[in-house]
């Protein structure tokens, strides 16, 4: 699918069938507010429409403050061999002093998107247990919009959703398996040996083929004389 932006609707009613709005309300459901789109930068961004029917953007502006940088792998769980482990402190001694470091702190704003465009917004949501598929054009000048149009529209049916279902299910129960029989598999008593034997072996194998293989390549340059 690749990456996309999220188009938020807030404080706009989008047209629809009877079907579509039948269907929602028969599930007590709302109707979508939340739409992706291809059309705009394509790096999971945000924008809104408001119910002035003009398009926003969020944006990361700093605040003028300064705050503690905080890694995402503060709370990672080290699952590596011992031998691994000494490998990627010795290779990045240099970044494991522990030193404060300090950012800009930053708040999301909505600015509105100067933009002229004709953007495609798509969703599917599961209503009860069938799935609700809407797209809609939307026309923009200069960060206004101008028309909202349905261009298709899909409600599952009862046939696809049972054999959904059941793909789900047989998918569900296969890694339930899976991962009943990697646990099984960790808890014998030779597990802790072949962890600390047999991955430190694949590790420093493909740490060697990938040398080698690199030595390959920069005197293949040298030969050709490029």
């Amino acid at each position: 699918m690749g990456m996309f932006d999220t188009v938020l609707i807030e404080g706009l009613k989008l047209k629809a069938p009877r079907e579509v709005t039948s269907f929602l309300k028969s599930n007590n459901q709302e109707f979508p507010t939340e739409f992706q789109t291809k059309d705009l930068d394509n790096y999971l961004g945000i924008y809104k429409i408001n119910s002035k029917w003009e398009l926003f953007k969020e944006e990361r502006k700093p605040t003028g403050k300064k705050k503690a940088y905080s890694s995402p792998f503060d709370n990672w769980y080290d699952k590596r061999s011992f031998l691994e482990r000494l490998y990627w402190n010795y290779k990045h001694r240099g970044l494991n002093k522990e030193e404060e470091r300090l950012i800009d702190e930053c708040k999301s704003v909505f600015v509105k998107a100067k933009i002229t465009e004709t953007i495609s917004l798509y969703t599917s949501v599961e209503v009860g247990y069938r799935y609700l598929t809407l797209d809609y054009s939307v026309k923009v000048v200069d960060g206004s919009v101008t028309s909202i149009k349905l261009t298709n529209w899909e409600i599952e049916s009862e046939k696809d959703a049972q054999e959904r279902k059941k793909d789900n299910d047989a998918f569900k129960d296969k890694m339930d398996e899976s991962f009943k029989a990697r646990k099984a598999f960790q808890s014998k008593w030779y597990y802790p040996i072949l962890k600390e034997v047999y991955n430190p072996f694949v590790f420093f194998s493909r740490l060697l083929v990938q040398n080698i293989c690199n030595k390959i390549v920069t005197s293949s340059y040298r030969w050709t004389g490029v």
